[in-house]
């Protein structure tokens, strides 16, 4: 029965956003027809939202992807996101080489939602490249995900390893190549084709100087994010950091040269950042989350696969796919099957590719899920429908997945 609540909420929510709705409303009607059909009242879905809009996590999301998009407007509008760009092409020499690190730079902060920092990035470039829209959203989520196989520090390979009691480099040197393919077939589908005109050699002098702008106008960002990295502070008052000097920056320059000057209160400059439709979308991943959540029944279904000798791959694949894309999280794939499939194996090497082959499955459906927060984010700036955005997916992901598969098969034989 879970099993066909689910698929028919899932079905319910595609649908919806196939209609362009918002998929923060439509994934508050799948929360609703899941927590129905599997005997929930008006009462507990009155105390689902009560919950959800309360709790501290929903409300720094929501806080979070508001001033990300303030700080991306404020950027934009002051023209700080243009020279920023330039700059950093201009130390890389080569547009492509930058619209595809710096979703990677960005990427290194891994927080929820972070995907839509390097949006604005990816746009100016995508418009220079003449790349389409449904390309410009896959290059930012491509390239920005291909760290989440082998970041040290990524607070998912730690869990990882924490919770398989394995070596965190071992499981590294494992994921490396997986993430490696990605970025190159990244490059091949999305970048490969595209003319550039490649920018004038500078001396050494000016290289330098162009270090100290591209510090400068990207200190609004680098700020946002040292300050989580460095200090701990949470981002939604990192940001507000990166705002202000985004502020003082524009301040600067109006003094010098008149073209800075947008002649509007800053307030309503600000106000006009926020983009309601992203935090009603921050809401309903939540409210769906936490009606999943509060489904047991799933855990019990997987449990009993597994009792049943069903083959451990196949269960790996059919638990990930409940659970990973279902809830959009890599995390939940993890602390569930983890516990029940890595005690199986039958010594260190084996449960570290058992570690690899859940890691990675979990990961992938959790990238694909039209619930994952980048990507409603990217597509919602972009205005591009998840179905193009999956024929970008149709080469990059199944290729980069059997890479994982090959190293698994290598490895166990």
């Amino acid at each position: 029965m879970i099993v066909l609540t689910l698929i028919l909420s899932m079905f319910v929510i595609l649908f919806l956003v196939s209609k362009k709705v918002n998929i923060g409303y439509s994934l508050v009607a799948g929360a609703m027809l899941l927590s129905i059909l599997n005997g929930r009242n008006l009462n507990y879905i009155l105390n689902l939202f009560i919950r959800t809009l309360s709790e501290s996590t929903t409300i720094s999301l929501a806080l979070t992807i508001a001033f990300i998009t303030v700080l991306g407007y404020l950027m934009e509008k002051y023209l700080i996101l243009d020279r920023m760009i330039i700059a950093l092409e201009k130390m890389l020499g080569s547009a492509k080489a930058t619209i595809l690190i710096a979703p990677a730079i960005i990427g290194t902060l891994l927080v929820t939602g972070g995907a839509l920092m390097s949006c604005p990035i990816v746009e100016k470039l995508g418009n220079k490249l003449d790349i389409p829209k449904d390309k410009r959203a896959a290059i930012n989520l491509i390239f920005r995900h291909g760290l989440y196989f082998f970041f040290p520090l990524s607070p998912t390979i730690i869990l990882a390893a924490e919770l398989g009691k394995y070596n965190i480099w071992d499981f590294v040197k494992l994921q490396l190549p997986i993430a490696l393919v990605m970025y190159i077939l990244g490059y091949i589908f999305y970048l490969r084709d595209c003319k550039e005109i490649k920018p004038q050699k500078i001396g050494a002098g000016q290289y330098i100087k162009t270090i100290g702008a591209f510090l400068l106008y990207s200190s609004p960002i680098l700020v946002s994010l040292l300050g989580v990295l460095l200090f701990s502070l949470p981002f939604y008052i990192s940001l507000l950091v990166g705002i202000l000097i985004s502020i003082l920056i524009n301040i600067y320059d109006r003094k010098r040269d008149s073209k800075y000057d947008i002649n509007e209160n800053i307030l309503k400059t600000i106000y006009h950042g926020i983009k309601p439709s992203m935090i009603i979308a921050i809401i309903g991943i939540m409210v769906f989350k936490n009606a999943l959540g509060d489904t047991e029944e799933i855990y019990i279904f997987l449990r009993s696969l597994l009792d049943r000798g069903l083959p451990l791959e196949i269960l790996i694949l059919i638990s990930c796919a409940m659970i990973s894309f279902s809830m959009a999280s890599t995390q939940p794939g993890i602390a569930i099957l983890y516990p029940m499939i890595l005690p199986l194996a039958p010594n260190y090497h084996t449960m570290v590719l058992y570690g690899m082959f859940i890691y990675t499955s979990a990961f992938t459906f959790y990238y694909v899920s039209p619930l994952h927060m980048c990507q409603v984010l990217t597509l919602e700036y972009f205005e591009v429908r998840l179905k193009d955005l999956y024929r970008n997916y149709m080469y990059v992901l199944p290729l980069t997945y059997s890479v994982m598969v090959i190293i698994y098969i290598i490895n166990i034989w």
